[in-house]
């Protein structure tokens, strides 16, 4: 490890592994040390409190899942309720992958007087993104008709994914992760007929919700994800065959740079300019780095 932030990632990784084993009140910082194989002291140069680090350790989680949903948007095969599901199995797979994690969160949470994952272990703003994401899914997938209805039908499949996730993790019946999305949407389904054939009025209208939603989230100018506009400078770059080898070769080596950098903890901005310095040279992808530098000023303000 030669810079801070690869020590930090491997203290959040090894942090989320014990966390997941006792839970984070049962975990010391002396332990967090002593398995990383460095001192207290060292830790805490990092993290100032178990507090801080367990806020990183959930960040990381959160924002690891949310990335490789938001990549499935670039599949052009797919239509929009075929992407819409894959994002959810997507989304169930991590959460169980991370099944001990948040089961030891929410024990610890039980055993401190609360329900559950507070609003602090919950950043506002993660859960605002994501309503906002499902608002929209719900217009991809049903048709600007279904507008009226979508913050009502955001809230009703997170609450839904809530459900399933808990039996899911209960291990009461074998299920099928691919299968429970499909369930999932075909509900939706169910439901987005019934309130188009009804009508009548949201329960949650728009403009009592969305303002709250928007406050505080950066808006992309392309309101575009950084790793989807990469993938699609990837494309360009090996369908331009006027490019030299060299050229595309030193060219898709920046974009997988770029690509490992902002799946880091914090991004370097440092290596984010130095790529697309190299980047901005290629010819034919002008525009599209100017768009990418936009893009990542307001993704790496939103992870501060």
């Amino acid at each position: 490890m030669n810079s801070t932030t690869d020590k930090k990632k491997h203290i959040v990784v090894t942090a989320l592994g014990l966390f997941s084993t006792k839970g984070t009140a049962a975990t010391s910082m002396q332990e967090i040390a002593e398995t990383c194989g460095i001192s207290k002291g060292s830790l805490y140069l990092h993290f100032k409190s178990k507090e801080e680090l367990q806020q990183s350790v959930i960040h990381y989680c959160i924002q690891s899942i949310y990335d490789k949903v938001v990549l499935v948007e670039s599949e052009q095969y797919l239509s929009p309720k075929e992407i819409f599901c894959r994002q959810i199995e997507i989304l169930l797979e991590n959460f169980l992958e991370l099944k001990e994690f948040f089961l030891a969160q929410f024990q610890d949470a039980i055993s401190q007087g609360n329900s559950g994952l507070t609003q602090k272990n919950c950043p506002e703003d993660m859960f605002k993104l994501v309503l906002k994401k499902f608002n929209q899914k719900m217009i991809d997938v049903y048709g600007p008709q279904i507008h009226p209805y979508t913050l009502d039908m955001a809230l009703q499949v997170q609450s839904l994914m809530g459900s399933y996730i808990k039996i899911m993790f209960s291990k009461i019946l074998p299920i099928s992760i691919k299968r429970m999305a499909e369930y999932l949407v075909e509900t939706l389904d169910d439901l987005a007929e019934a309130k188009l054939r009804h009508g009548g009025e949201p329960f949650i209208p728009h403009e009592l919700l969305l303002p709250w939603i928007e406050e505080g989230i950066p808006q992309s100018p392309a309101k575009k994800h950084p790793l989807l506009l990469l993938k699609e400078m990837r494309q360009c770059i090996e369908k331009n065959v006027e490019l030299s080898e060299l050229v595309r070769s030193e060219a898709l080596e920046s974009i997988l740079v770029l690509e490992h950098e902002l799946t880091e903890m914090k991004p370097r901005r440092v290596i984010l300019t130095g790529m697309l310095s190299n980047l901005s040279a290629v010819t034919g992808l002008e525009e599209q780095v100017i768009q990418l530098e936009h893009l990542l000023d307001t993704y790496l303000s939103w992870r501060k």
